[in-house]
């Protein structure tokens, strides 16, 4: 169980949707057999220049309990007193600066007013160029990550067009994005304006490997 607990992530889930039911089944499980009508802990987390308290109770034994650390390194002290069991996790958070040297794959992102529309909503013709550079004469599968800038939405006619696509694999839409798998990289796609929205802020057109879809190859941006 001590195990179990070390692999949970900050936001209380595990390394994936699967991993995380059959963990919390597993916590749920490990509860109900320490469960006790009963008793009481403090926990006290020493810091280098303060100290946290917390109480579990039978009246907040249910209730998540957490507070900001003041101290970003040094020596901590964790003590437990009491008959209750209690599941304590520390996080620490920390951002890694976006990598400067050149990649592999390069993005660009053109928006280009489509004046042959005779829809009564705008029509935005959207041209993206992708760039391999690479050693090797084959890439990965790779992702076409396009948000959708605010009040715009993709156009269904230029969907079907991009999944007939002799390069394009697959083509889903979540939410405000719209994903292409592509074979190699090139293609363009077609944005509608349903809102009209002020102060327009960018969005951005990220393409990533299939295989490494944590680490973002090249990005740019819908102006």
């Amino acid at each position: 169980m001590r195990w179990l607990t070390g692999q949970q992530n900050y936001y209380g889930g595990f390394s994936s949707t699967q991993d995380t039911v059959v963990a919390l089944q597993a916590l749920a499980l490990y509860s109900t057999l320490v469960f006790s009508p009963e008793g009481w802990s403090t926990v006290t987390v020493q810091a280098p220049s303060s100290q946290l308290t917390f109480d579990v109770n039978q009246g907040n034994k249910l209730l998540y309990q957490e507070e900001a650390l003041q101290d970003v390194s040094g020596k901590y002290r964790l003590e437990v007193k009491g008959t209750a069991c209690a599941s304590v996790q520390i996080s620490v958070h920390y951002n890694i600066p976006t990598p400067t040297d050149v990649t592999t794959l390069s993005v660009k992102v053109q928006l280009e007013v489509n004046t042959t529309s005779e829809s009564a909503r705008p029509k935005f013709s959207l041209k993206i160029q992708s760039l391999y550079s690479g050693k090797e004469k084959t890439t990965n599968m790779v992702i076409l990550d396009i948000k959708m800038l605010s009040g715009f939405s993709p156009d269904p006619e230029s969907l079907k067009s991009l999944k007939r696509g002799l390069l394009v694999s697959h083509v889903e839409q979540k939410e405000d994005h719209v994903l292409v798998y592509l074979e190699e990289v090139r293609e363009s796609h077609y944005i509608i304006q349903e809102l009209t929205v002020d102060n327009l802020k960018p969005a951005v057109v990220k393409i990533y490997d299939y295989y490494h879809t944590s680490t973002t190859l090249a990005n740019s941006s819908i102006i």
